[in-house]
């Protein structure tokens, strides 16, 4: 049987892909990590071990939960060692990653049939330019950041703008030694399984993921626009603050993460992505279902290790906050 192409890896979780984008990219897809540098580009450089934050201690009672919160993007080169981690996962009873497993109950043909709407779906309607969908003011802007940071891909002049946005931003990224990757995360994980320790997770059910994927395709166009202009300002603007966000998370500074805890890029592009009734839910569902299991572990295990995004949970009305709405005492780093 033929089987599809290896880009259909990218998208075999749709919506996993898709809430990556909530974080001001558009996950993997289209990442060109070997693109020559049009210009010189200030490059972070983070030397020397470090450790990151310290946890945050959700106690109730004897129980403890200890919540590592992760950042994303991070330097390339960050040599990240937390002996408080490996101290609590000698203990733990349960290890609690960020993300879900995602299942989308894929067989060959489907897989085939969402990668080619994937290819689709990455363009405009009618198979426009990206430059015909833009105002002229825009398109020079974006032509202007690709020039800098991805000069030879020429592939997301046919994207539709928020793809091309979140491709570029990659880019960016890229080009200034950072990276969204979930490296911590991996660490962590290897760690945990290394000791044994328990590793426990919820399995995301995407029940229609072609009808997840075409709520891309269903986004208006206002909205896209409005989140490629808010991404592209930060790109032109805000690429030293995103530095700064990195090198405040590898020591331990939680005072500056809190102050620049989420973007006006980010919600912006948030409520575009959101606006799909199918991915809301999913990001719903994902949220809910790490929160049951913080609270489950806190309940019965003495020592629970866990991980979440810094920006979750640093926001308004995020798990901290809803813990302690519970009754449970919170201890900050």
């Amino acid at each position: 049987m033929h089987h599809p192409p290896r880009p259909l890896a990218r998208i075999a979780a749709p919506a996993a892909a898709l809430l990556a984008l909530l974080a001001a990219a558009s996950g993997p897809l289209g990442a060109t990590d070997n693109v020559p540098i049009a210009e010189v580009v200030e490059e972070i450089t983070v030397t020397g071990e470090r450790a990151g934050p310290g946890l945050w201690k959700l106690r109730n009672g004897d129980n403890t939960l200890y919540i590592l919160g992760t950042l994303s993007p991070l330097p390339k080169k960050l040599e990240w060692r937390s002996r408080e981690v490996e101290d609590v996962l000698a203990r733990a009873q349960q290890f609690i990653p960020a993300n879900p497993k995602v299942d989308a109950d894929i067989g060959p043909i489907k897989a085939t049939q969402l990668y080619l709407q994937w290819r689709k779906l990455r363009g405009n309607a009618d198979k426009e330019t990206l430059e015909s969908v833009l105002t002229p003011d825009l398109f020079e802007r974006f032509e202007a950041l690709r020039q800098k940071y991805a000069p030879d891909n020429l592939g997301m002049l046919k994207r539709r703008p928020v793809l091309a946005a979140g491709e570029l931003w990659l880019d960016a990224l890229s080009r200034s030694g950072l990276t969204p990757r979930d490296n911590i995360g991996k660490s962590v994980e290897k760690l945990a399984r290394s000791r044994r320790v328990p590793i426990v997770t919820r399995t995301l059910k995407i029940e229609d993921p072609k009808g997840t994927l075409a709520e891309v395709a269903q986004i208006p166009l206002e909205a896209e626009i409005r989140c490629m202009t808010a991404m592209l300002g930060r790109m032109e603007t805000d690429l030293t603050a995103a530095r700064q966000r990195a090198e405040a998370w590898s020591v331990g500074d939680v005072a500056a993460l809190r102050s620049s805890t989420v973007s006006d890029q980010q919600e912006v592009c948030r409520s575009a992505l959101l606006s799909g009734q199918k991915i809301a839910s999913l990001r719903k569902e994902f949220e809910d279902g790490w929160f049951d299991m913080a609270v489950a572990a806190l309940e019965k295990h003495p020592t629970t290790l866990a991980i979440m995004p810094i920006d979750n949970l640093l926001r308004r009305d995020g798990p901290l906050d809803r813990m302690r709405a519970r009754g449970y005492l919170v201890e900050e780093p």
